[in-house]
């Protein structure tokens, strides 16, 4: 079935056009070109047979997430889907064929999103309370939120490299194209790969940097963690964003760092 993008603002018919072009490749059994020049670009071990995954949640949605890339596991590289259609539903409402239709489903990294999430008042978390809670929730903070891939394609590891202007420029303006479709309340772009990425230059025209302790259950934290505010300039307007440097730290007091970050935001 053919799935018109007409309905979508320009930032988004751009996303969903080069995503079609890629789940193409999928559907015709062949690599997908893109992710496969990348790669010899690069030199990064993306997946090339993989459906991409540039997006999870609502593109409206007042909270976005951008990460590097998404991490290659084996349902990534086992979803298959029956047209271009199902495809964007099961990114759509990708909380919901996961957490909310396999019990067995799990993910510590959702569980993290949460906790970073909560503070943010972004997204009607129901309550400890409520029945069934901790599934509710974690399928709302996927689908109530838009998750924004940098480079779209899967990697077994996250790429730790600087990256030539050059190569990310056109997925940058993608995602800038992306967050400025819709009036957004916070945008943040999660990990220490965005530090160099949203320097001042001609992209970001101003910049605060935090460094910062967090309480935790033995008092305060020997870490110090990490917090940025951007101004990014993109045809013409000016777009609010944070930078959460530390969100990627194994150990991390992430409620603390998610109501440190809502605080420092803007």
């Amino acid at each position: 079935m053919k799935v018109s993008t007409a309905k979508w603002p320009p930032g988004i018919r751009q996303l969903l056009d080069e995503a079609r072009t890629d789940a193409d490749d999928c559907f015709a059994g062949r690599a997908v070109h893109r992710a496969a020049t990348l790669s010899l670009e690069t030199g990064l071990d993306l997946a090339t047979y993989s459906f991409p995954m540039y997006f999870t949640g609502d593109f409206a949605s007042p909270l976005v997430l951008v990460h590097l890339n998404p991490k290659l596991s084996d349902q990534l590289s086992e979803s298959t889907y029956a047209d271009f259609e199902t495809y964007l539903d099961a990114h759509h409402r990708f909380g919901y064929h996961h957490w909310g239709l396999d019990p067995k489903y799990r993910s510590a990294f959702d569980h993290k999103q949460v906790r970073f999430l909560r503070s943010f008042d972004a997204i009607d978390f129901v309550p400890d309370s409520v029945s069934g809670h901790t599934r509710i929730n974690l399928v709302r903070a996927l689908d109530n939120k838009l998750q924004v891939e940098l480079i779209p394609y899967a990697s077994p590891t996250f790429p730790n490299r600087d990256f030539s202007s050059e190569t990310l420029a056109p997925h940058f303006e993608r995602v800038l194209g992306v967050i400025a479709a819709y009036p957004r309340n916070y945008v943040i772009f999660c990990g220490v790969v965005f530090d160099r990425l949203l320097s001042v230059g001609d992209l970001v025209t101003a910049r605060e940097d935090h460094r910062f302790h967090l309480p935790t259950a033995a008092g305060i934290s020997v870490n110090e963690y990490r917090f940025s505010t951007v101004t990014i300039r993109y045809r013409g307007s000016l777009i609010h964003a944070g930078i959460a440097q530390s969100f990627a730290i194994q150990g991390i007091p992430m409620s603390a760092y998610g109501a440190k970050c809502h605080e420092l935001y803007r």
